[in-house]
């Protein structure tokens, strides 16, 4: 658990800038998947080998699932990489941490966060697509990835807090909110639908579950390797007792806006407003957020299940564009079974997380759009 402030006056805890060795080696490995004629989507840590980057990614997934939840790095060369280049150096690096999901019903497994026109009142439409703000929320995956390629001039800042923070002020300041917060709230899937399931269902925003599968400063993951106890969790015995957050507040309204109650998604209560409006609060309070603007070269990584990340909205017909990775980390945590409702199978692995729906082949657009 952390405060933003806490953070911002701590860069060095969260921040590394790439060195020219390790410039030299994303190079070397670019040049060897084009002599090799490989697709983006074709890239993995045996077709993309980073001898020198390989352990720090591997320590940059533990950190971000077993501890504070956010990282910067620094420095990647856009400037000078062509599209393809730029795409497969970030999707080659996140390959070392696990498997790409797939974030839209389109397949992208490498997406692109860029103002295409959509109109943000619509409640269908994701909101990645538009220059609006973004309110403060998860993506459908353990970690998001984000890239970018070219920023505003002014607008786009990125806030993150952490779920931990947030929900034990909460629990001390608004006991009852914080209580409606752990109880289901009617969500939308925005026409996203998996099969078999409805285009509607009911999530809690915060979930305190225990797990036998042991994180605690003793324990050790399949490998074998000793583990450190993440910040949002308490241990008994060999029990971990875990604190996963998972929040989109427009899928929240579009459910009420795009369904009634003859389709089975009841109204709000009053209650329910007056939680999700506290949680914002709290999200935006400078004593919580921590706030960064990234600069082209920069990659913003976050575990999803205790950070919530939001963005400033900026001008129209902006140049700005991030790249966007999901993946599900080779050592991801364990999740309550109503995670399986929007993550699908909650095993460590390449079926877990993301969007997917009937007929989908995944794929890596190199351009906004494709």
């Amino acid at each position: 658990m952390w405060r933003g402030p806490e953070l911002r006056d701590a860069p060095e805890l969260w921040t590394h800038r790439l060195t020219s060795s390790e410039i030299a080696e994303l190079d070397a490995a670019l040049a060897r998947a084009r002599a090799a004629h490989l697709d983006v989507i074709d890239l993995t840590p045996e077709t993309f080998p980073l001898p020198l980057l390989a352990p720090r990614l591997r320590a940059l997934r533990d950190e971000l699932v077993l501890g504070r939840g956010v990282y910067l790095f620094r420095g990647l060369p856009v400037e000078r990489w062509d599209r393809w280049e730029t795409c497969a150096a970030f999707y080659g690096l996140a390959a070392h941490m696990g498997w790409h999901c797939p974030q839209n019903a389109k397949g992208h497994v490498l997406g692109h966060v860029k103002d295409l026109g959509a109109d943000p009142s619509d409640p269908a439409t994701r909101l990645y697509t538009t220059a609006a703000a973004q309110p403060f929320h998860t993506d459908s995956a353990d970690i998001v990835g984000l890239l970018c390629v070219a920023n505003s001039i002014s607008g786009g800042e990125s806030q993150v807090v952490s779920t931990a923070a947030v929900y034990n002020e909460l629990v001390v300041k608004k006991p009852e909110l914080a209580q409606t917060l752990a109880e289901p709230f009617p969500v939308d899937r925005k026409g996203e639908t998996p099969p078999g399931k409805s285009p509607t269902y009911s999530m809690p925003v915060f979930h305190v579950h225990s797990t036998s599968h042991h994180t605690g400063r003793h324990g050790e993951e399949s490998d074998g390797t000793k583990n450190p106890i993440t910040e949002d969790a308490l241990t008994n015995d060999d029990r971990a007792h875990l604190l996963s957050g998972i929040y989109d507040r427009s899928f929240i309204d579009a459910a009420q806006r795009r369904w009634s109650e003859s389709d089975g998604v009841p109204r709000l209560t009053q209650t329910q407003v007056d939680a999700l409006d506290a949680l914002d609060a709290t999200c935006a309070d400078e004593n919580f957020r921590l706030d960064m603007r990234l600069e082209p070269g920069d990659v913003q990584w976050l575990h999803n299940h205790t950070t919530f990340h939001a963005r400033s909205a900026y001008e129209k017909n902006s140049a700005r564009h991030l790249l966007r990775v999901w993946i599900a980390p080779t050592n991801a945590r364990a999740l309550p079974p109503a995670f399986a409702e929007r993550f699908g199978d909650l095993n460590p692995g390449p079926n877990r997380g993301g969007i997917r729906v009937e007929g989908q082949t995944p794929y890596c657009a190199l351009e906004p759009g494709g």
